[in-house]
């Protein structure tokens, strides 16, 4: 049993990677925790409470740190959010019924 919590893991982090949240990579942890656990049993009940508890408990123990650290405490607006309110130039002419520029 062993192997399928590695693959669980595992597609929990591919997943991880694809999404911009942080919150997936507990999962994948907890199906580590629950891969280790296989190895002292083979109750799947036991495995897939360690797997639900483990995930839980990391994912409300880690809440608070990792809203502290994506907090941007300055309130500077960065990327596309800094250009919202300024004014521009528009330097070529604009077709917006063609949706298309000059050059």
């Amino acid at each position: 049993m062993w192997q399928i919590w590695l693959i669980i893991a595992g597609i929990c982090l591919i997943i991880e990677i694809m999404t911009v949240g942080f919150l997936i990579f507990w999962f994948a942890i907890g199906a580590l925790l629950a891969m280790v656990t296989s190895f002292f049993t083979t109750n799947l009940i036991v495995q897939t409470s360690v797997f639900i508890v483990s995930s839980t408990i990391l994912i409300f123990a880690t809440k608070p740190l990792v809203q502290k650290l994506t907090q941007n405490k300055d309130g500077i607006k960065t990327n596309v959010y800094s250009t919202v309110g300024k004014t521009g130039i528009v330097t070529k002419a604009i077709d917006p019924i063609e949706a298309t520029r000059s050059n």
